[in-house]
């Protein structure tokens, strides 16, 4: 299969360097268009930019055609979202060829099962799925799943135990946790592009309000200012018996 791009046998000096500053960047996942386009938006920026991998890898930052090399979003896109270890060759290669592009795509694969709207109604049948509690406007909320270890924020691509940062979680399609903040920035860039409704990163169901997230999100913020005042504080935590997170105290499972 012919490249449109020459293999490297090394990385360059410059995508060394915007490896490095990939892995400190806090990058979000706005959009996905496909299996290997991303809309990203790096915290404190606000441009976004097309990230898109194939033959070769492009993107619309001016580093990128300013360089005509790989770039931070490139890279984290490779060494985030892909999990491609960067002494793998290729994490560095200006492009990849569709049978690349496939070991990439199974790799994720086996690491996200992302719930469907067809598993979720054959989990419902199957009686397999969270219990649930109805609201005040007769939803039905699910109760949050248990956090892994394997377990992902599906925005920022960071482990979730690892960060500790405040959680959220889908109540009404899949159960699965987000980091609040990332949650906030995904549900306004939502409403920017005139959607009605926030869909969650995972299952695609309905989220709930933006509103209800906003004040979420404000109420994480003062637990974590809490939090750096006290040590029996624990966010990102979530208790096995209840789901209530944070954990407040010093003794806790």
């Amino acid at each position: 299969m012919a490249r449109s791009v020459s293999w490297r046998r090394s990385p360059s000096d410059a995508a060394s360097w915007h490896q490095d500053q990939s892995q400190t960047a806090i990058i979000y996942i706005l959009r996905e268009t496909g299996p290997t386009g991303f809309l990203l938006k790096e915290e404190g920026e606000t441009k976004k930019y097309k990230v898109f991998l194939g033959d070769p890898h492009t993107c619309t930052c001016p580093v990128f055609h300013k360089e005509k090399d790989l770039c931070k979003h490139i890279c984290w896109v490779l060494l985030k979202k892909f999990r491609v270890p960067r002494e793998n060759p290729l994490s560095f290669q200006l492009g990849l060829v569709e049978r690349e592009i496939n070991e990439l795509l199974q790799g994720i694969a086996k690491k996200e099962q992302r719930p469907t709207r067809r598993a979720i109604e054959l989990a419902k049948k199957a009686g397999n799925q969270p219990e649930k509690h109805a609201t005040g406007d007769g939803r039905e909320v699910l109760q949050q799943k248990e956090i892994t270890e394997d377990d992902v924020c599906p925005i920022c691509q960071d482990e979730l135990l690892e960060k500790r940062e405040p959680v959220t979680y889908c109540r009404y399609g899949c159960g699965k946790s987000t980091h609040i903040r990332c949650m906030k920035v995904w549900a306004e860039h939502q409403k920017s592009t005139g959607e009605v409704v926030i869909r969650c990163p995972l299952c695609r169901e309905d989220y709930g309000q933006l509103t209800d997230l906003q004040a979420e999100y404000r109420t994480a913020t003062l637990q974590k200012t809490r939090q750096e005042r006290r040590d029996d504080i624990h966010m990102g935590v979530v208790c096995k018996g209840c789901n209530q997170s944070p954990i407040t105290g010093k003794c806790y499972r």
